[in-house]
């Protein structure tokens, strides 16, 4: 390994030979260009007038290229100046390079570990930290590599100490919480450093040295401050209090530097590849969906023997919904340049849209599951006694209720194939007692229903949680998010409100989604047609719907009649037919809408 490759700092040059072979292999090893320590963001062209003619960036801003121009006036190879005539003084990005993109999957990583909002919020913005700096002023060379290498660090103690937000794991959570704010400290201070080494580069341009500074500022006291609760906190367990202060940092740290940005537009985001990395985040949030989509399916099918019809609509509808979710996004997009204040709102408001596209995406994965679920348990309640108070309403005596019993168990131990019912549950123990109860009280006496009722509400009971189990994939997410149970009745209970708040969760998510879609769209387009407008509109009315449908059916969830919009098989293809709605409005796009306003 030539490690003096490292230390070079050779660029890679154009030659054009035509001689010999050994010319020609002479040339290429003349043009290999070799990796740098330390790489300068500023122009190759900025620093040569610099050295030669000029000493500050703004005699060079007096100075225009035009025809018939004196020949002293600094001229720039390629696109050296802004449409204003300014200078570019940083070398411009325009398109994410692949230690980016591959940065980008480590944060998605930690999405499939856990998905709870306030690590999202950690995880985001330190993201969008490093984001804000790479597309300004990330160069390749050995100290870029390093810090990225940090960065990839954090965000792999993130996974360690991730479990610090396990609302019912209470354990080592004082170890997490201070593993997770050393990280936090770790990623800002990096951040901090490359801001402090740009602004040491580009020391001769007065006008870079205040929001360099204030963005190395600002990250340094980030870090001051996620150190600040490592010392502090936590007094006992780790509640909301102490988790909410890193939330509450991470947020005014990302707004600040956008605020810098806004203030001081020779540090703006206008000539990087920002909005390119926002579209490709957004995307690897999609397709993580996808993933956990397949996850979903691979659950279903080998979780039970047999799938019908419903199943298989209901996968068809969280794939059309992915797609839905691509279109909604990516066809709003205008390729026209837009201004760096609206082109920064633009940019922050992609964390409410990745959020509320996470909630989304994770309920539709979650509700695929779901409907298998409800399927079997649809299946098993045609099995079950219609009335628990008289059990032994239909059969001839107790020999043939037990018979029923019986072949209704084996059926269900049968139906799913992931796991054996039979070797975890004596059912037969039951009927020894239900027997008894038959010598004791007489086959369908009030003492015997009642007695009788409840083991075998007790036997169904225990035969809905094994359902739940059968879909082994699932159960270990709702153990994870649900309280300690005594009984298979509290257990099932649980669950239920696990499943209401993930149908709340994935209809507000979906109707938050296309409301933040409208408002981005309004600060992407500069000049807006009628067409435009109506879409703006129909995207708030269809989300603010799907909200409302959200709320009413977990509240029509909890009453004793009525449709339970839960357990139906409209649960998701609702979403659908309300995206393809919230897509475009039911009239072509003519030319006599597109007067521009």
């Amino acid at each position: 390994m030539d490690l003096a490759r490292y230390f070079s700092t050779r660029q890679k040059q154009s030659h054009h030979h035509h001689g010999s072979s050994h010319d020609s292999s002479k040339s290429r090893d003349d043009s290999k260009s070799y990796l740098p320590l330390l790489a300068n963001p500023i122009n190759d062209d900025v620093r040569e007038v610099l050295a030669s003619s000029l000493s500050d960036l703004e005699k060079l801003n007096t100075g225009t290229s035009t025809v018939g121009s004196s020949s002293d006036t600094p001229t720039f190879a390629g696109s050296g100046r802004t449409s204003r005539g300014n200078v570019i003084i940083y070398k411009q990005h325009h398109e994410a390079s692949t230690i980016e993109l591959f940065y980008d999957l480590f944060l998605v990583a930690n999405l499939a570990l856990i998905n709870y909002l306030k690590l999202f919020t950690l995880v985001w913005f330190t993201w969008l930290s490093t984001t804000l700096f790479d597309v300004r002023f990330s160069i390749d060379c050995v100290w870029n590599r390093l810090h990225k290498a940090i960065q990839f660090g954090t965000f792999t103690a993130f996974v360690f100490a991730g479990p610090v937000f396990d609302k019912y794991s209470n354990s080592h959570d004082a170890m997490s919480y201070k593993n997770f704010a050393i990280a936090l400290v770790v990623s800002r201070a990096a951040i901090a450093i490359q801001y402090a080494v740009v602004m040491w580069q580009g020391r001769m341009f007065r006008q870079t040295l205040v929001p360099l500074g204030l963005s190395t500022l600002v990250h340094a006291v980030a870090a001051v401050g996620y150190g600040i609760t490592v010392a502090l906190f936590p007094m006992g367990e780790v509640g909301l209090e102490e988790q909410i202060t890193w939330v509450i940092i991470a947020i005014v740290e990302g707004l600040f530097i956008f605020l810098i940005a806004i203030v001081w537009r020779i540090v703006s985001f206008k000539y990087t590849h920002l909005v390119e990395r926002l579209q490709l985040l957004t995307l690897i949030i999609i397709g993580e969906g996808i993933i956990g989509m397949v996850k979903s399916v691979a659950c279903i099918t080998k979780g039970q023997s047999v799938n019908n019809h419903t199943e298989i609509g209901t996968v068809i509808a969280a794939v059309i919904i992915l797609y839905l979710l691509w279109m909604l996004y990516f066809d709003q997009l205008s390729n026209d340049r837009f201004g760096s204040v609206r082109q920064q709102i633009w940019s922050l408001l992609h964390y409410p849209l990745h959020t509320t596209i996470l909630l989304c995406v994770e309920g539709n994965t979650s509700l695929i599951v779901w409907n298998s679920v409800v399927q079997g348990l649809k299946w098993m309640w045609s099995l079950a006694p219609i009335n628990y108070s008289d059990p032994g309403a239909g059969f001839d005596d107790t020999s043939d209720l037990l018979n029923h019993l019986n072949q209704s168990m084996w059926a269900i131990d049968a139906r799913f194939h992931s796991k054996r019912w039979s070797t975890t549950y004596r059912w037969q123990s039951n009927f020894t007692a239900i027997e008894n109860y038959t010598t004791t009280y007489g086959f369908r006496s009030d003492e015997w229903n009642n007695r009788t009722g409840n083991l075998i509400r007790y036997m169904f009971d225990n035969a809905q949680v094994f359902i739940f189990e059968a879909h082994a994939d699932t159960v270990g997410k709702l153990n994870a998010v649900s309280a300690p149970a005594t009984n298979p009745r509290q257990r099932l209970d649980r669950v239920f409100n696990v499943f209401n708040t993930t149908v709340m969760q994935f209809y507000i998510g979906a109707g938050a989604m296309l409301l933040i879609l409208a408002i981005m769209y309004w600060f992407n387009k500069l000049h807006k047609t009628k067409y435009e407008f109506g879409e703006m509109i129909n995207r708030i009315v269809v989300g603010f719907g799907l909200m409302i449908v959200g709320i009413a059916a977990v509240i029509g969830d909890k009453t004793t009649s009525g449709f339970k919009f839960a357990t139906s098989h409209w649960i998701i293809p609702i979403v659908v037919l309300c995206f393809v709605g919230g897509t475009s409005l039911p009239f072509p796009r003519s030319s006599n809408l597109h007067r521009r306003y």
